[in-house]
């Protein structure tokens, strides 16, 4: 038979080059931090949540600052160059940002949440803008990291001129734009995932840029949710210490929050965290639709039903 002929050809097998997985700062290590069951579930598994108005406000913050960013520079129309948007613009991209996620299936939870976006918008626009957009240098700064095992990426909401002229890559700050109120200092593991977000962040803009930022910033956008207000709320913004110490902790925590990824998806096992370290029940537990059968959770108590 034909096949005999080929009996002593060797075949070497073919040799896949090993990449190493890629992890969001956002996506998959913050989500995992805050509960291993909710990533496992959605974030890996792949399920879709019945509900995603949790992702409503915080994005639509986001995509509308970055439409009013591009608004001032001219991006979208050479015309608006220069221009402060007015609250119609700031209107006019909210709806546009508004029905886009509409589209993708996110939506506000009641009318309420999408006024009380579209006011705090409207009054960061006319209080920040005038001194923060001619500052701009980037938006959705883009960077990463190549570690042993795995690659960091993240997006950093803003780069800003830190007001001293040059742009110089160790004269500019770093902002992230939250949708919330600042953490009370009680409520100090919240603001420590904000700080370690910042600091990792901070790092990767040195792989990327060669120094560190000049500073780190946090704008908390719900401290504008007053109608008076004409200036900055003092609780609005609130800067990182960026020591390198401190640094160097945030990414090697990083580095541990990866390796247990990995190895939950090595025993495809997705736990939840301990019940007296569960993430804020409103923001996450109330509405996750794996509640029902947490082990965590106590239900008697904070059970919310249909």
């Amino acid at each position: 038979m034909a096949w005999r002929r080929y009996r002593e050809v060797k075949v070497k097998p073919s040799l896949f080059p090993k990449t190493k997985p890629r992890y969001s700062l956002t996506s998959d290590i913050l989500s995992f931090r805050r509960c291993p069951r909710q990533y496992g579930f959605f974030g890996v598994r792949g399920y879709v949540p019945a509900h995603r108005v949790q992702l409503f406000y915080g994005t639509v913050i986001h995509e509308v600052l970055d439409r009013a960013h591009h608004h001032y520079e001219g991006l979208a129309d050479p015309k608006t160059k220069g221009a402060l948007p007015t609250d119609r613009d700031i209107s006019n991209h909210y709806n546009e940002v508004e029905k886009s996620l509409r589209a993708r299936g996110v939506r506000a939870i009641n009318r309420d949440l999408k006024e009380q976006a579209l006011q705090v918008l409207m009054r960061f626009n006319r209080i920040e803008g005038p001194r923060l957009y001619p500052r701009v240098i980037d938006t959705e700064h883009r960077v990463q990291g190549d570690r042993e095992t795995h690659i960091i990426e993240g997006v950093i909401d803003v780069l800003v001129d830190a007001e001293t002229g040059s742009r110089h890559p160790s004269q500019v700050e770093i902002w992230d734009y939250k949708g919330a109120r600042q953490p009370d200092e009680a409520h100090s593991e919240e603001l420590d995932s904000y700080r370690y977000q910042m600091l990792v962040y901070a790092a990767l803009y040195k792989i990327r840029n060669g120094c560190l930022p000049k500073r780190a910033v946090l704008y908390f956008m719900n401290e504008l949710d007053k109608d008076s207000l004409t200036t900055t709320p003092e609780k609005a913004i609130y800067s990182i210490d960026l020591a390198s110490p401190n640094i160097d902790k945030a990414l090697h925590e990083f580095d541990q929050t990866a390796r247990q990824i990995g190895e939950c998806k090595d025993t495809n096992r997705w736990d939840p965290p301990a019940p007296a370290k569960l993430p804020t029940i409103e923001d996450t537990c109330a509405i996750c639709d794996l509640r029902w059968s947490c082990p965590s959770f106590k239900k008697e108590k904070q059970m919310t039903y249909p």
